[in-house]
């Protein structure tokens, strides 16, 4: 356990003895500063393994707790506008429309209100600029075909 550079086994660990500490380092703890003290009784209420004792004629009630409910409705997500932009406008946005819409979705499923309208409003925006470029592709694209269209046709008049 030793490094070459201190003591072996420094700092103490629980349930180890306490040593002499390296050169540089204070004075040795009086007490063991890793967990309870030696022969402390260990609590294990919590420990997924423990089973209460119980006595005769007791029964085991297990408390349940209620399922979750929020008080606000859940902002709307826009994970089908998303998709619809992805798919028929303009992909690289859409694709960051629908990693903010699941975002919303897992942010109101965690309870965070405010995160989850946070990613609602950006997949919005994200899926309405998704749109304005896939219309504004589209124009773009009928213009230069219509232009190359229109010198084609004016060449083939000249001759």
């Amino acid at each position: 356990m030793s490094d070459g550079k201190g003591a072996p086994g420094y700092p103490p660990q629980y349930g180890q003895p306490l040593q002499k500490p390296p050169p540089g380092y204070s004075a040795v703890p009086q007490h063991q500063p890793y967990g309870p003290p030696p022969g402390a009784p260990m609590y294990q209420g919590d420990h997924p393994h423990f089973q209460p004792q119980m006595g005769p004629g007791q029964t085991q009630i297990q408390v349940v707790p209620p399922p979750q409910t929020f008080s606000e409705p859940p902002p709307p997500d826009y994970m089908t506008r998303a998709i619809f932009t992805t798919v028929c406008c303009f992909w690289p946005v859409g694709i960051f429309a629908i990693m903010k819409a699941s975002e919303a979705k897992n942010a109101y499923a965690r309870g965070d209100f405010q995160r989850a309208r946070e990613h609602s409003d950006s997949a919005r925006r994200l899926s309405n600029i998704a749109i304005f470029a896939g219309v504004a592709s589209i124009v773009v694209s009928m213009i230069i075909v219509g232009v190359y269209v229109g010198l084609i046709m004016t060449n083939m008049r000249s001759y």
